[in-house]
């Protein structure tokens, strides 16, 4: 009896510790709230004009509670989540049609090939409609400008050569799928062919990222809801299938997330599996060779895994497929490659984005007042007039696309007087780039849509020259697609719609969330390093998203593409034991289940 007793005090105060180590205060809750609502505000204040007036205290004030409480919310949302969701056997002569047509199209993730191939096709067939909807393919202007390099034409960026202002694999990738339909008859074959391979290849992944997550201790209903996500969330299939070079990133880069989640949750054993670790290094270069920022990310991802793992092995190889990455975009190509085959490098301009764009608005405002020398240096390095062409929303008219001799030259002497400019005029560069970037942190509103889009009117429906001269295809369904985004917008404008459907949720509020939880529960000890390292693949995308060169323009959309395939991860992550891969709800009920049948044998034995 005693020591009955002793263990039901023990999982009673198992239970009420737990809850007691995840009462952590709410004050950095609500000081990272604050600067969002700062932040968000004060892009408002600019598009205003700069008008100030006591309203905004308030406004913020209101933010403030609202990213607090939204917060809070998913925090609900992800103590749901981790409960349990299984029925009892007798449950089952209570559900209707609609429960039981559920219940068997439903896969099992933990299940061999044939749940995997039932998964891929129930994710087809709500992808269908978009797919039937965008063929041949829907074509961004990127894509225009790679395709007319593939053939040896003028195009915005070259005068036909290839360049590497775009990823030469993308460009390559494009162009052979261009010329199989050109051999067939029309290059909109070509286009329509890519578009089923990338829905395929991506419908491929994102049910492997879901399986991976079943089988490593998520619960239920966090693996069943990513599926719902992957497969019901229009932007993600209509993102995903775009002949675009971001799509074809994104199963890449889901995949070399798998691979840091794996390495995360073994501690680095699993590198010691040759196969694993080769794999691990040709996604590296992978996503590498399919965006310029890719080789960051990598590096930076390997950085963060080496702290995570154990031993100094699998550190050298994590730091060894840094490297390699490494060495292949900034050895092997523009030494070996580019030379061989007369491929322009792609300019440094896209690096500096920012500070260029920052030192347009300075000679725009306070040209007059700068020195001869710092205003040559300036007007040397930036595009032609690019202070009277000034676009807030877009960094182009800015940086172009040519990085020439002169340019290079005035590199150094631009990073001193950006600068030292940047303590003279901070006003000027904080507006310069909460403009640009506002897209992130604020909340869409009648002067600037900041939400999502479906984009089918992006380049299909809008002829241009450089279209005609490409011979890709050209939609004229121009009432369909225009219906579509005008839609989009209206429910992403409505009040309960807005948050969800605005790029901000998911490029900054989300991650956020996701990031305060993991921190919570890591000081509770509800949650160990290897799972939180899962946090990764979000951790190195989100730097390179608010340096990027716009973010309310629709080039910002296909930006955070990534950040829609990850962010059912960090909700998993969340439904994690730290040690016996059991669901946390799951777990919470066992210890009430376990307690009640240990009252209950206490209380009969008394009765005896």
């Amino acid at each position: 009896m005693k020591r009955m007793s002793a263990t039901v005090e023990s999982l009673a105060a198992h239970k009420s510790g737990a809850r007691r180590k995840l009462r952590v205060p709410r004050f950095g809750l609500f000081c990272c709230s604050l600067l969002l609502a700062i932040t968000a505000e004060y892009c408002a204040y600019l598009n205003d004009g700069g008008d100030w007036d006591a309203r905004r205290i308030l406004h913020v004030i209101a933010l403030t509670v609202f990213f607090m409480v939204m917060t809070l919310i998913f925090e609900r949302f992800t103590d749901w989540l981790g409960r349990s969701c299984e029925q009892t056997d007798g449950s089952n002569d209570h559900l209707g049609i609609l429960s039981r047509f559920l219940r068997l199209i439903t896969p099992d993730f933990r299940g061999g090939k044939r749940q995997a191939v039932k998964a891929a096709g129930v994710m087809a067939v709500c992808w269908l409609p978009y797919y039937l909807l965008a063929l041949p393919g829907e074509i961004w202007y990127d894509t225009v400008q790679q395709v007319l390099q593939w053939k040896g034409l003028p195009n915005a960026i070259t005068n036909g050569a290839w360049s590497d202002h775009h990823p030469v694999l993308d460009t390559l990738i494009f162009g052979v799928f261009y010329q199989i339909g050109a051999w067939i008859g029309h290059p909109s074959v070509g286009v329509a062919l890519y578009t089923t391979c990338i829905a395929a290849a991506a419908i491929v992944v994102f049910v492997y990222t879901v399986r991976y997550l079943a089988k490593h201790g998520v619960s239920k209903r966090a693996y069943l809801g990513a599926f719902l996500f992957f497969c019901l969330f229009p932007f993600i299939p209509i993102f995903s299938m775009a002949m675009v070079k971001d799509a074809v990133f994104l199963p890449l880069f889901m995949l070399f997330s798998v691979q840091c989640m794996e390495v995360a949750r073994t501690k680095g054993a699993c590198l010691k599996n040759r196969r694993t670790l080769t794999v691990l290094i040709v996604l590296a270069i992978l996503v590498s060779l399919t965006k310029k920022t890719g080789v960051y990310s990598v590096v930076l991802a390997c950085i963060l895994l080496a702290f995570v793992v154990a031993g100094n092995r699998a550190r050298v190889k994590l730091l060894g497929t840094a490297t390699a990455s490494g060495l292949v975009i900034f050895v092997a190509l523009p030494l070996v490659l580019f030379p061989a085959c007369h491929i322009i490098p792609g300019g440094k301009q896209e690096m500096i984005a920012i500070p260029l764009q920052q030192s347009a608005l300075l000679l725009r405002e306070h040209g007059d007042e700068l020195p001869k020398a710092e205003k040559d240096v300036l007007t040397g390095i930036l595009e032609p007039d690019a202070a009277d062409n000034y676009e807030w929303w877009a960094v182009d008219k800015a940086k172009g696309t040519h990085w020439t001799e002169q340019r290079a030259q005035l590199l150094h002497p631009f990073l001193r007087i950006w600068a030292k400019n940047a303590v003279k005029y901070p006003e000027t560069y904080a507006r310069a780039y909460f403009l640009l970037e506002q897209g992130w942190v604020a909340l869409p509103n009648a002067i600037v849509n900041e939400n999502l889009q479906s984009n089918y009117l992006y380049m299909r429906t809008a002829p241009s020259p450089n279209i005609v001269t490409s011979d890709l295809p050209h939609s004229k369904h121009t009432w369909l697609y225009g219906g579509i985004d005008q839609y989009v917008i209206w429910l992403g404008n409505q009040f309960f719609m807005q948050p969800w459907l605005s790029r901000a949720f998911w490029v900054t509020w989300l991650p956020f969330m996701q990031l305060y939880e993991t921190i919570r529960r890591l000081r509770a000890k509800e949650l160990s390093w290897m799972y939180a390292a899962w946090l990764i693949p979000m951790l190195v995308s989100v730097p390179f998203l608010w340096i990027s060169g716009g973010s309310v323009t629709p080039e910002g959309l296909r930006y955070l593409m990534p950040m829609l395939g990850i962010a059912p991860i960090g909700c998993a992550l969340l439904t994690v034991d730290e040690n016996t891969h059991t669901p946390i709800g799951s777990m919470y009920h066992q210890y009430q289940y376990q307690i009640r049948m240990l009252r209950l044998e206490m209380s009969y034995r008394a009765r005896q």
